[in-house]
């Protein structure tokens, strides 16, 4: 039971990806080639299962508030990399990579959460225990449990989700970890096709 469970996990999801790249921090970016008198150009590429889907403009100044909508068929995860282009060279200086499964469970609870009031995640043994926090208003607006072992968890520690509530745009956003250092302001969501 338990391997068909983890089999589920990984089931390629197909839907509708949205991804607003903001900004970018704390990259290090290549070199500088004196030669060079262009400067260096940023871009971010996103990838769906290898294949590049979506670029940004280039920035030097890591900021691009750029909106994407990706149609995803049978998908496991989004690949996003951070190049830095001198004249004809473009060098990756880090990259991230996002479970689509990931995306669609985070998203699933921030929905529960707004339907019992913005209380949180609550499980059954938290309420039957009556823990601080076990119910609904009782505790801090998002249960750290929400994103438990997920990549999103990882890539959301430099200062975690901000999760879209009245007047917000529906989806998770946040400074996402690069490798190898570095982090990318992005706003996702990710609507399911109806079978």
């Amino acid at each position: 039971m338990d391997g068909e469970r983890k089999e589920n996990l990984r089931k390629p999801i197909s839907g509708k990806l949205e991804v607003t790249i903001k900004a970018a921090k704390e990259l290090e970016h290549a070199p500088v080639v004196k030669r060079s008198k262009a400067g260096v150009d940023t871009t971010v590429v996103l990838k769906v299962e290898g294949n590049a889907r979506a670029r940004s403009h280039p920035s030097r100044t890591d900021k691009w508030n750029e909106h994407f909508e990706i149609s995803v068929e049978k998908a496991n995860e989004v690949e996003i990399t951070v190049y830095d282009k001198q004249g004809t060279e473009q060098t990756p200086i880090a990259l991230m990579w996002v479970r689509i499964s990931d995306l669609v469970e985070a998203l699933r609870r921030q929905k529960v959460g707004m339907e019992t009031g913005g209380g949180g995640w609550v499980t059954a043994a938290g309420a039957m225990s009556g823990e601080p926090g076990a119910y609904p208003g009782a505790g801090p607006p998002y249960n750290s449990s929400l994103y438990g072992d997920s990549t999103l968890d990882s890539g959301m520690g430099m200062a975690g989700p901000q999760i879209g509530g009245a007047g917000q745009p529906e989806g998770i956003e946040g400074w996402f970890s690069l490798e190898p250092v570095g982090a990318l302001l992005l706003h996702l969501n990710f609507g399911t096709h109806c079978p």
